[in-house]
Formats: C-alpha cells, sequence, structure tokens
C-alpha cells in the first residue's frame, strides 16, 4: 500500500513539473560570432532591468516566467539589439547575428522576422513598408513594436498620423505597455511634452549597459552637455559636488554627452561610481532622447522617475537639490 502511494505521488510531482515547465519562455540562440563573451536581455517595461547572458561558443539558452506577453530585447556589446517578444510556454530561436538576425517561433516573433524579410531586398523606403505592415497586421504585438521604432522614435512624430494608425489596430495591441505609453504622451499640443522619457540603451565608459531597475524608489537627473559647452561644463562641475549630498540609492546623474570627439568627451569626464554615470552615442544632437524632447540648446535636464516618468526639467542649484531631498523623504512618509 506504501507503495503504491509513493508510486502516485511520484507521478503527481512528475505531473506538476511539466505543468511548470509549460510557463516557462525559452530563447535559444545560435551566434554566427562565437566570440560573443556577452549578451544582454533588456527589458523596458513596466519596470526596466537587464539580465546578463554567456554564450559557449555562440550558443546560449534564456529562460523565465512571463506574466504576460513581454517584448524585450536581446542586446551584444557593440550596442545592436534585436527585439524579442515572449509568453507563457513559448519557444523561440535566434540564429545568426545581430545585424543580421533569423528568429524562429511563434505569434509575433514570425510576424517580425516575415517584415524584415520583406524588406531585406528593398530598404529606400522602411517607414512607408512598417506602416502597411501594421495596418495588414492589426492583432499582431509586432506592429506596436514597428510603431514605435518607426513613427514614435522620430524628432518631429506627426501627432495626426499616429491617431489613425492607433485607431486602427486591435483592441489588444492597444493596451500593450508600448502603445498605451505613447497614446498618453500624444496631444492635440505639438508643443507639449512627453510625459515620459523613451527608453533608450546606452553604456557607461566601461561598456555596462545602464539600468534603469530599482529595487526602490530611485530618481534620475538626466544630464544633457558637451565637451565643448563652457556653461554645460561650470554647471556640471556644481552638480558633481552637489549630488555627494543626496544618497546614493535615491539619486543618480546619467550625463549623455553631445560629442562627436571621443577623446576629448574623455577628457573632460568626472571619476564615475553608481551616483555619477558618463555615456555618450557620438551622434551629437542626433541621440534619440535629444530628439524625442526636442533638445536644441545647452545645458538642459530632465528629472524622472525610476520608471522614467518626467518630473520637471531645467533645474539646477539648490532648487534641484532641495526637489530631490523633498521627494525622498515624501516617499519615506509612504513607507
Amino acid at each position: 500500500m506504501n507503495l503504491r502511494i509513493k508510486s502516485i505521488f511520484s507521478c503527481i510531482l512528475i505531473f506538476l513539473a511539466s505543468c511548470g515547465n509549460d510557463h516557462n519562455f525559452t530563447l535559444t540562440g545560435n551566434l554566427s560570432n562565437k566570440k560573443e563573451k556577452y549578451i544582454y536581455a533588456i527589458y523596458d517595461d513596466p519596470i526596466a532591468k537587464i539580465d546578463t547572458i554567456k554564450p559557449k561558443e555562440g550558443k546560449f539558452e534564456y529562460s523565465f516566467i512571463p506574466d504576460t506577453i513581454t517584448i524585450f530585447r536581446i542586446a551584444n556589446d557593440s550596442g545592436i539589439a534585436v527585439p524579442i517578444f515572449a509568453d507563457k510556454g513559448w519557444k523561440v530561436n535566434f540564429e545568426g547575428s545581430f545585424s543580421n538576425p533569423r528568429i524562429s517561433g511563434k505569434g509575433p516573433n514570425y510576424d517580425l522576422q516575415k517584415f524584415r524579410d520583406n524588406i531585406s531586398n528593398d530598404t529606400s523606403d522602411i517607414k512607408s513598408a512598417a506602416k502597411k505592415f501594421i495596418l495588414e497586421n492589426r492583432m499582431s504585438y509586432a506592429s506596436a513594436y514597428l510603431f514605435n521604432e518607426y513613427f514614435i522614435q522620430s524628432k518631429n512624430p506627426d501627432l495626426k498620423e499616429l491617431s489613425e494608425i492607433i485607431s486602427q489596430m486591435d483592441g489588444h495591441v492597444k493596451d500593450c505597455r508600448i502603445v498605451d505609453i505613447i497614446q498618453k504622451t500624444l496631444s492635440e499640443n505639438k508643443d507639449k511634452k512627453s510625459e515620459y522619457v523613451n527608453y533608450f540603451s546606452c553604456k557607461d565608459r566601461k561598456g555596462k549597459y545602464v539600468s534603469w531597475s530599482s529595487k526602490e524608489e530611485q530618481y534620475t537627473l538626466i544630464n544633457i552637455w558637451a565637451s565643448w559647452d563652457e556653461k554645460s561644463n561650470i554647471i556640471r562641475d556644481s552638480l558633481y559636488q552637489q549630488t555627494k549630498s543626496l544618497p546614493k540609492d535615491g539619486f543618480r546623474v546619467l550625463n549623455i554627452a553631445i560629442d562627436f570627439d571621443k577623446a576629448e568627451w574623455n577628457r573632460k569626464c568626472k571619476e564615475e561610481n553608481t551616483q555619477w554615470i558618463e555615456t555618450c552615442d557620438f551622434e551629437g544632437w542626433q541621440n534619440p532622447i535629444v530628439k524625442q524632447m526636442n533638445i536644441s540648446y545647452l545645458p538642459y535636464n530632465i528629472l524622472v522617475t525610476k520608471n522614467r516618468k518626467i518630473i520637471t526639467s531645467c533645474i539646477y542649484g539648490n532648487e534641484l537639490i532641495e526637489k530631490v531631498k523633498n521627494l525622498l523623504e515624501e516617499n519615506k512618509k509612504k513607507k
């Protein structure tokens, strides 16, 4: 009798284990570049985070249990990123290189690869091709990604066109967080600033990706400057000293330089730590945050929450320090 009970119990355990595995999302990969030491899984929303993956001779496996359909990106050390869609039980495979990926898998992963194949022979008007794809695939989350990539991440989005495209998307795609945030930032007034800073990937001087994730509420001052701009350099010198008076786990400065000369940028950079981060993509005024916020002068800064919600901009000196201290004090009271 005991043996029979043990046998039944073992079967139940095996069944439960198999059920648990059905909830796993698994991404396998076979990279053409066998020398890739590290690749990164970068999550944008709802809370940004970065996981490090170590391929072995180009092969890797990455899995987790998603709460709902999730969009994240796989990036290499060169900063080239490829979007991946995850849901419970899905298995997705990555073949080739980051510049020319072959993604096989369910749903949006298949759809987006189809789009890549369609434009591979004609890149003359990708935006029109993206719009055509979105309207023909209104129920696919791949459409949400392409909408953000080719219509939102532009210097002067056509708000009327954005609204028209969104109105034709299927309901569940509209509810996708990436589109939902876009809808909240749309306004009939073109001069109105966005409510959120768009997610963007950047690296510090050591080549490590900067994460937006934080266990506690952390505020980030995105400080736009340039090595060649005297005023922004003077303000940075003062900010560097003032920042030391604020708790490291509650406030940091993410410096984005509008530079092209790497040597000159490096020469003007400060000593980095968890509270002071230096980054530059050497694209000058084409930096994605500069383009999104239509920044046309220096210095400029943006104070944001850990979810990249904009609190205020162009705040300096004692006013900035007092603002951050008050925010941190308010958070303590909530606890």
